[in-house]
């Protein structure tokens, strides 16, 4: 695959063309988050510096060692990504595979490609890295992904160029989409809009029902909790969550879509600002329908800053009944209506 061939990252596709057409430097940091596809975009940029006939567009797609890369069997290329059950990629790993086989030269070209997911790498495993990428061989490359630049120590950081990644457009996610034969649609518009910029995010959840079926229970449950009794909360709806409990943060960001979508219609109607535009009459039901727009925005914008102390909870490991429970109380109070 071509570099003009992939959709959207123009201003980072056309930095990685210049190192190439250039003198690419020894180490680059891919940066973005979870789903934009730094991974992706480190991997194509490692086939053309091993491609023998790299060229404005990247690897040629059609020489050996594209042939052996495509076939993942490159011998000049070593990937190193976190293992299943692993908290971080374990020291004597980044030994093996990058501190000890630097040394050998090439096989195939004159080139050797490491990649990295150095998010997974803590500050033992980079303090190991460092002084390989202090006085590397000059046929090494090493490409880090990350989500941000503060996850690497300044050491590291200061030795590497920094590529940043940015949200795609929904026209992009929708391209993406469809590239990947989800057609065109309602579904695939709301895909686009719900994923925030993230083109792997939308391809997931494009990809799985079980998404699906959450959403439409938590469409369910959203569109009675202003007119639930405190029994109820505590009972029937604290069990939907507890029964999807690995699954809350993302009940929390199809809640946070659907408020957000409310807080719009309370202050201006703008449909073109609505992510969840399968559910218009949902959204202008319950508390937009029953009370002065002032007054709903600022229960909804109570009821969202609710939400996103739950999510804080849920990051610091507070008790999850307690603050599933005072969530629950807290939406009811502020969506409730007369």
């Amino acid at each position: 695959m071509t570099f003009s061939s992939i959709i959207g990252q123009t201003k980072a596709k056309a930095r990685l063309v210049t190192a190439l057409l250039g003198t690419p430097g020894h180490a680059y940091a891919f940066a973005g988050p979870d789903g934009i596809g730094k991974t992706f975009l480190a991997r194509k940029f490692a086939q053309a510096l091993l491609c023998r006939q790299s060229g404005k567009d990247g690897a040629c797609g059609r020489c050996p060692s594209c042939r052996h890369f495509d076939h993942g069997v490159h011998p000049d290329y070593r990937e190193l990504q976190i293992e299943p059950k692993e908290k971080n990629i374990k020291i004597d790993r980044v030994r093996q595979t990058v501190c000890r086989d630097v040394d050998l030269r090439p096989q195939f070209g004159d080139r050797k490609v490491y990649l990295l997911a150095a998010d997974h790498l803590n500050e033992q495993g980079q303090n190991a890295l460092l002084k390989t990428l202090e006085e590397p061989p000059e046929y090494c490359f090493f490409l880090l992904t990350i989500v941000g630049p503060e996850r690497l120590l300044p050491t590291i950081l200061s030795r590497v160029n920094l590529v940043a990644l940015q949200r795609y457009t929904p026209d992009e996610i929708l391209a993406i989409l469809d590239k990947n034969g989800i057609e065109a649609g309602e579904k695939a518009a709301f895909y686009s809009r719900f994923s925030g910029g993230l083109g792997g995010v939308a391809l997931e959840l494009a990809s799985t029902q079980a998404f699906h079926d959450l959403r439409q229970e938590t469409l369910a449950f959203f569109k009675h909790i202003g007119r639930r009794t405190r029994a109820e909360l505590l009972t029937q709806d604290y069990r939907f969550f507890e029964s999807n409990r690995e699954a809350t943060p993302m009940i929390f960001n199809i809640l946070g879509s659907l408020i957000r979508d409310q807080l719009v219609f309370a202050l201006s109607r703008n449909h073109s600002l609505i992510t969840n535009q399968d559910q218009i009459s949902l959204l202008k039901s319950g508390l937009v329908a029953n009370t002065k727009p002032r007054e709903a925005a600022d229960r909804l914008t109570a009821a969202y800053g609710a939400l996103l102390a739950a999510r804080r909870g849920l990051t610091l490991n507070a008790s999850y009944e307690g603050l599933v429970c005072n969530l629950l109380l807290n939406l009811r109070k502020e969506l409730h209506y007369a």
